[in-house]
């Protein structure tokens, strides 16, 4: 992609990138732990995919494990944004904004 091409196709301020990574996540006030998988990335968001239904407004705390040692987890508070139901997998699609990376 050249920077011409990012000026007509991705008007974001953040080029997402895309990733198959598994995901777990806690919804803010519950104990109960899901998974997913991160389906793109970009310093601003991502793309969630899960079996749990999530509505526009949750807040969660998601953590993206690393495969390597000498690199940390990624700990991230997010809230959703948008949420489509992907009928053929039975999963929803989570769009969320990334609110506060943790350490």
């Amino acid at each position: 992609m050249t920077l011409a091409d990012r000026t007509i196709n991705e008007k974001r301020d953040f080029i997402r990138i895309r990733v198959n990574t598994p995901v777990s996540f806690t919804i803010t006030g519950k104990t109960e732990r899901y998974e997913g998988h991160c389906r793109d990335l970009s310093g601003a968001g991502m793309l969630l995919e899960t079996e749990k239904k999530l509505v526009s407004g949750n807040q969660l705390t998601i953590v993206i494990p690393s495969e390597r040692p000498e690199f940390s987890h990624l700990n991230a508070k997010v809230e959703v944004v948008r949420v489509e139901k992907n009928k053929a997998l039975h999963t929803y699609c989570a769009g969320v904004t990334i609110k506060q990376i943790q350490p």
